[in-house]
């Protein structure tokens, strides 16, 4: 069995491999694609996650293959890296495996400061650290991500990673609400080396009632001059206009 793999679909704009250390995520998050996959209800994948068996083992042998292979590994799509203190001990004996290889990696987390243990290891291999921060008020967070880092906390682990000179990037999605994620990229604009933006999906009522050709708008020109990617579904909102 692969623990390495190459993701399909959607998650191909992120990353060209990835890595799931957990099975379940702590976080909670309501907008989460993940129980669906395995048709669970949230509650029931954010109650008890548990790591995968034998994953360091199996990480190695994955690792040990690929050595040198110059393809980025996300850590990751079905789970938060660093959602527990237990998960960021695992992430980083992880981390320290794919080190030893000499292979790529980019981290994606809504653990805020309990990443931060792990800078060391980003920086000296020129790794990425990638935070998912689509509120700028922590009373949506409460609603929507309840066990989440509090925002403040993620903003401060991407600028504290800015500053230590590892290349920071920012997922805005999914957008449930245009103002607060433009907000966000108003304060974290300068400590973010790529922006990656995208539309809400599975939630035909809340998408309908936002104006997605608008909100590309907004984006584009509160980070003029950023490194931005629109992901697809967004871009498909570009005015006509713009776009010839």
């Amino acid at each position: 069995m692969s623990i390495i793999y190459e993701p399909r679909g959607k998650a191909k704009e992120y990353s060209d491999l990835a890595v799931n250390l957990y099975t379940g995520c702590s976080h909670g998050c309501r907008y989460c694609y993940c129980p669906a996959i395995i048709r669970k209800k949230i509650d029931e994948w954010s109650v008890n996650p548990t790591p995968r068996t034998d994953i360091l083992r199996l990480l190695e042998k994955d690792a040990q293959k690929m050595k040198g292979d110059s393809r980025e590994i996300l850590l990751s799509f079905m789970s938060d890296p660093y959602h527990s203190d237990e998960a960021a001990s695992l992430t980083r004996e992880a981390l320290l495996i794919l080190e030893k290889y000499d292979l790529r990696i980019q981290v994606l987390t809504k653990g805020g400061l309990r990443s931060v243990r792990d800078f060391d290891i980003l920086a000296r291999n020129r790794w990425k650290y990638g935070a998912t921060i689509i509120f700028s008020s922590d009373d949506f967070r409460k609603e929507w991500e309840p066990h989440a880092a509090p925002i403040e906390k993620r903003m401060e682990a991407v600028r504290q990673a800015h500053r230590q000179g590892i290349y920071t990037w920012v997922s805005v999605e999914p957008v449930i609400d245009p103002s607060q994620a433009l907000i966000v990229m108003y304060l974290l604009k300068g400590s973010v080396d790529l922006w990656k933006v995208g539309k809400l999906n599975h939630d035909k009522e809340r998408e309908a009632a936002i104006d997605w050709a608008q909100f590309l708008v907004d984006t584009e020109t509160l980070l003029a001059g950023e490194n931005v990617l629109i992901k697809k579904d967004l871009e498909k909102f570009r005015p006509r206009i713009l776009a010839g």
